[in-house]
């Protein structure tokens, strides 16, 4: 083999890492909104964020399916990290790239901050028959797990700017979307301030929710782009 054919099939070659990486990607980033549908949708008869001590243990007690198959879901919650990673090797202007940094702390943060509400679950699903004798305990991890959720909003405010502005550089996601990622934003930061509201029941993780609604739009419609490897029209 001549060391010209050697060179053009290895140029041949380049174009498909990307894609395929691309592909990668977007079927990562819809699992993560799959994972994130159905995991709501389970949790939709849990307690809420105010509720007593006898109200969580009751159904961590009663509810063990409800309680334990959103904690193995959670599992699948990290094929966020592949979405976010490719978002920013994919970002090749320094502003671009930016952004996809800004969205990749963001997920960081919710990572780590949603380990915290996901630990407290645990503990409360594995021991909620002992723990039933101890509603100060159960009050304190349902309060630390309300906390956590309530700042974990602040993170996906983060990442939700960050994906917008560096999906729509990129041509991802419409620039229309990009726009709404503002008020989303601004939906879960309010909604996180007043965390100390959420932990004592306050109505705010309404609020949050138009923020999360948008987080999870973006991520499905840039997840789609992506494993498309077709960018959406600049008229979009």
């Amino acid at each position: 083999m001549s060391t010209q054919t050697a060179i053009g099939q290895q140029h041949r070659a380049q174009p498909q890492e990307p894609a395929v990486s691309g592909r990668l990607a977007g079927a990562a980033g819809l699992i993560f909104a799959a994972t994130l549908v159905v995991d709501n949708l389970i949790r939709a008869s849990a307690p809420g964020l105010g509720a007593s001590p006898a109200q969580v243990t009751e159904y961590f007690v009663h509810h063990r399916v409800a309680a334990l198959v959103p904690l193995g879901l959670n599992t699948f919650g990290a094929t966020v990290f592949v979405f976010a990673a490719a978002l920013w090797a994919r970002a090749t202007a320094e502003r671009t790239r930016w952004w996809a940094g800004v969205c990749a702390l963001g997920v960081a943060a919710i990572a780590a901050l949603f380990g915290v509400v996901t630990a407290t679950e645990i503990v409360l699903t594995a021991k909620a028959g002992s723990l039933a004798a101890s509603p100060a305990v159960v009050q304190a991890l349902w309060a630390l797990h309300g906390a956590a959720f309530g700042m974990d909003m602040a993170a996906v405010a983060v990442a939700l700017v960050g994906l917008s502005q560096a999906a729509a550089a990129m041509r991802l996601i419409p620039s229309w979307l990009a726009l709404a990622a503002w008020p989303g934003a601004a939906c879960l930061l309010t909604a996180s301030a007043f965390s100390v509201a959420l932990v004592n029941g306050g109505p705010w993780v309404a609020v949050g929710t138009v923020g999360f609604v948008v987080w999870l739009v973006l991520v499905i419609v840039a997840s789609i782009s992506l494993l498309r490897s077709r960018p959406v029209p600049e008229t979009a």
